[in-house]
């Protein structure tokens, strides 16, 4: 099936709104698929084998039972695909040929979600995709990125600005936050796109035409227990499944290609497109929240569990590790090492002697020729972060298209400035490259790194990567989740500081 554009027959102003008229025979396909009701029941099959594509352009058979939830799924596949097991891992409902996708929620069973699928197009490209969203649950520890004040109800901005109050709304059980903004609208039965302004409320979607009052409107409804009989409701978030979209602009002709679709409920099918990848990202958050608010808690509490269990059955040591003791061999024959103190001094001792042999000294004028190539051996050429060889337009492609949240970044080689290194990471939208400088250190005689100058020294690239994971310092932002390149792909991986409340 070809989706073909919505054609735009007429643009013109109409009350402080815009309107685009558009048809399109392709768009018809869509609206077909999603008035078709699947069956709950729709095989009676207790388990199927079922393909997990990557985005690397391999896949993996699985077997998926009937009660097998997409949680479990993604510790399999990560098993797999020999990755590290963590919260950012999911399942991702793609369909190709409509240009939407939706992650599924960790509690969602993955074989009955297949079954709906093929109940509503089975002669229709489709198919599950094993990828990292970083925005899963990143929103519950910095909502302030997902949740931006213009679009935040005005009448609670006030509260909101107290420190810690829009964490302590996200993370309760009890309420999401309330949201509006602009978007464009194309509802199932309508033949235009027309600009309104759309409200989120207590799990449901209203909108309003009259965009020239909507701070009337608002303030009228501004009471939770108010008369919205004004505003018009969409749709109830309960009855529908939320898809982004791909490229609404491409795909169907919309005025951004920030695209959302509703499916389901009492409008068959919705297209809203957003005036921003931030605004979309807000009401992607906001509408998960409000479907699955409680759900979504319970789901991240109990992987956190779930993982600290596997840490503390792990931590058991074995018959042959108990028999380990520290053993001193700088005299002529091995002694053991009684004391514990003296034990942890020799380890400490050891590593910085380890440290030590990775970061050899320089002295004035050799400074650069010496980090670029004894340095080039050091220990930062081991970690996930480290990416050699890749250029600005690379670092920049790979951090845009996998850059979801604030603080995704990897580290690289200079190639305008040998000898130094870059930090590329995301911030507000933004790819952003900064110089790591590598500095001389005149009281211990060796070679440093800085992001600012020398006033903050670190003695290799490792160093200096786990202080801007804990701290922000000269950065916007603080470094929050690396991408990993593996031979084989690109895979993604994480590291990430959960707050204590967590």
């Amino acid at each position: 099936m070809d989706i073909c554009g919505l054609h735009i027959l007429q643009h013109f102003s109409d009350g402080g709104y815009n309107r685009m008229k558009c048809a399109c025979s392709g768009y018809e396909r869509l609206l077909e698929l999603s008035s078709i009701c699947p069956e709950k029941d729709a095989s009676s099959e207790k388990e199927e084998e079922l393909m997990f594509h990557n985005d690397d352009g391999s896949c993996q058979l699985v077997v998926v039972e009937r009660n097998l939830c997409a949680s479990d799924l993604c510790q399999l596949l990560a098993l797999k695909n020999r990755v590290a097991k963590d919260m950012s891992w999911t399942i991702v409902e793609q369909w190709p040929e409509l240009g939407l996708e939706r992650s599924l929620e960790d509690h969602e069973e993955v074989l009955t979600v297949y079954h709906n699928m093929e109940a509503l197009g089975k002669h229709t490209d489709k198919r599950f995709v094993f990828r990292k969203d970083f925005r899963k649950y990143e929103f519950f520890h910095s909502p302030q990125q997902f949740f931006p004040a213009d679009m935040v109800d005005p009448m609670a901005c006030d509260q909101l600005l107290e420190p810690h109050a829009l964490q302590m709304l996200v993370t309760s059980a009890e309420e999401c936050p309330e949201v509006g903004s602009h978007v464009w609208v194309r509802e199932a039965n309508k033949q235009v796109w027309s600009k309104v302004f759309l409200l989120l409320r207590d799990a449901t979607l209203y909108v309003s035409h009259k965009v020239q009052v909507v701070s009337k409107l608002l303030k009228k409804t501004s009471n939770k227990t108010g008369d919205v009989s004004e505003l018009q409701a969409l749709a109830r978030l309960s009855e529908c499944n939320v898809y982004a979209a791909l490229n609404a602009r491409n795909q169907f002709r919309a005025p951004t290609e920030f695209g959302l679709c509703l499916a389901g409920g009492r409008a068959a099918l919705t297209c809203l497109a957003c005036e921003s990848e931030r605004s979309r990202n807000c009401w992607l958050t906001a509408m998960r929240l409000a479907k699955y608010g409680k759900q979504l808690r319970e789901n991240y509490r109990a992987f956190k569990n779930k993982q600290q269990m596997e840490s503390i059955t792990c931590s058991v040591p074995s018959e042959s590790v108990r028999s380990r003791v520290a053993m001193d061999f700088t005299g002529s024959v091995g002694r053991i090492v009684e004391d514990p103190q003296e034990a942890k001094a020799i380890a400490v001792a050891e590593g910085y002697s380890w440290k030590r042999r990775w970061r050899p000294s320089a002295r004035g004028p050799s400074l650069l020729k010496v980090s670029a190539g004894g340095l080039k051996s050091g220990v930062h050429i081991t970690q996930p972060w480290f990416h050699s060889g890749m250029t600005r337009d690379q670092a920049a492609q790979l951090i845009s298209r996998h850059g979801t949240v604030d603080g995704v970044f990897l580290v690289r080689e200079s190639r305008s400035n040998p000898g130094s290194f870059v930090l590329t990471f995301k911030c507000s939208g933004k790819v952003l490259h900064t110089q790591i400088q590598p500095v001389l250190d005149p009281l211990r005689d060796s070679v440093c790194y800085s992001l600012d100058s020398g006033v903050t020294k670190f003695y290799d690239l490792l160093q200096l990567v786990e202080f801007y994971q804990l701290n922000a310092g000269c950065l916007p932002t603080r470094l929050t989740h690396y991408v990993v390149q593996n031979p084989t792909g690109p895979l993604y991986a994480e590291k990430q500081i959960i707050p204590s409340s967590f």
